[in-house]
């Protein structure tokens, strides 16, 4: 198969890359192929499961996410930092 970009690495840079391009591409009435090589069993598998995120930049990139189904379904509702020590943490 060929392409036109090749992307390696699934994780969010690689993603938002794959994205952009195909957008850009679109808006210039362009046809192209881009293809992201990914180790794990799927785009996004070892960086983006269970990942808490803020979401700016996701909105940046697709505006209507939220209404075509993100699987994005929990927000944030709070923030607690440990500092872990010898004794435990504080």
């Amino acid at each position: 198969m060929e392409y036109d970009v090749v992307i390696v690495g699934g994780g969010p840079a690689g993603l938002s890359a794959a994205i952009r391009l195909k957008q850009r591409a679109q808006e210039a009435g362009v046809e192209l192929g881009v293809c992201v090589l990914e180790k794990g069993s799927e785009v996004g598998a070892h960086i983006l499961s269970g990942a808490v995120m803020d979401p700016r930049a996701l909105t940046e990139l697709i505006p209507d996410w939220k209404e075509k189904g993100a699987p994005l379904d929990v927000e944030v509702s709070e923030d607690r930092f440990l500092f872990l020590t010898e004794a435990g943490s504080k």
